[in-house]
């Protein structure tokens, strides 16, 4: 595999607009943006450039995490399938889908597992209660019959008995589009609109602000930022990426997140 280039490849190319994965790319685990992070980001708005989050969580988990960073205009949350303004914050634009069948096919393949899902105004509903930082502050236990009445934005599985083998399976069997993760000691499949990615989103949002995409610039470090790094005008990935994400990039950051989003940032325009 050919190594990516670093950042000085970057040349004079200046951005008109800068999207930002968030976990793991912006924000480590501790939770707290680094203030190199902050500072290049006032750096390159203070440029004209705009700058905006990209992320799979809810909207209710991104905007405090865009107001501590200073990305203060629009967020793609729920992994494309939300486009939100920051300020006033509001829901802007989704992209949603009726679950019925999905659901029922799922919970016949993984009958144990917990079904959850994301409607439009950015509220879960839940067939079992569960905590996770990134998703939602607010999640509502109902029926699986509840579930299936209503248009989504993403259909989440977890479970616990899936731990060694994921779910992986699961989304071949059924054709889906689909991001699959363990977090914790669980399996995890979060599923959103056949064919919808952080980059479908950003592509509406460079049509309302009249963005040629060949002027973006897209850092992000896993599989559901793949498709937006090929998206973007230049695509850079985090140095910790797993390797096989090298072929969706053009540049490769530092390690550590938040400090490899500053040295990109600062690369702009240096």
């Amino acid at each position: 595999m050919t190594a990516l280039p670093d950042l000085t490849a970057l040349g004079d190319f200046r951005p008109q607009l800068i999207a930002l994965d968030l976990d793991d790319t912006l924000l480590p685990h501790s939770g707290i943006v680094p203030q190199e992070a902050v500072d290049a980001i006032a750096r390159v708005r203070e440029m004209g450039i705009e700058v905006v989050a990209a992320t799979g969580r809810s909207f209710g988990t991104t905007a405090p995490v865009c107001a501590a960073a200073g990305i203060e205009t629009w967020a793609v949350c729920s992994n494309g399938s939300m486009l939100a303004s920051l300020d006033p914050e509001e829901i802007v634009e989704t992209i949603a889908f009726d679950p019925a069948d999905l659901l029922i096919a799922v919970r016949e393949r993984v009958p144990d597992a917990m079904l959850a899902v994301e409607d439009p105004t950015g509220v879960f509903r839940t067939t079992m209660m569960f905590a996770h930082s990134a998703l939602t502050e607010g999640i509502r236990e109902t029926s699986f019959e509840e579930l299936l009445a209503h248009p989504v934005i993403r259909v989440v599985v977890r479970s616990d008995a899936h731990l060694d083998e994921g779910l992986g399976h699961l989304a071949q069997d059924l054709g889906l589009h689909s991001v699959v993760f363990g977090v914790a000691e669980v399996a995890w499949m979060d599923i959103g609109p056949q064919g919808v990615s952080k980059a479908t989103m950003l592509q509406r949002l460079c049509d309302r602000l009249g963005i040629d995409r060949a002027q973006t610039l897209a850092i992000g470090d896993s599989m559901n930022d793949a498709a937006m790094l090929e998206w973007a005008g230049r695509g850079v990935l985090m140095g910790h990426a797993h390797a096989s994400m090298h072929q969706h990039a053009d540049l490769l950051t530092g390690l550590k997140p938040g400090y490899g989003v500053a040295e990109a940032l600062n690369a702009i325009g240096a």
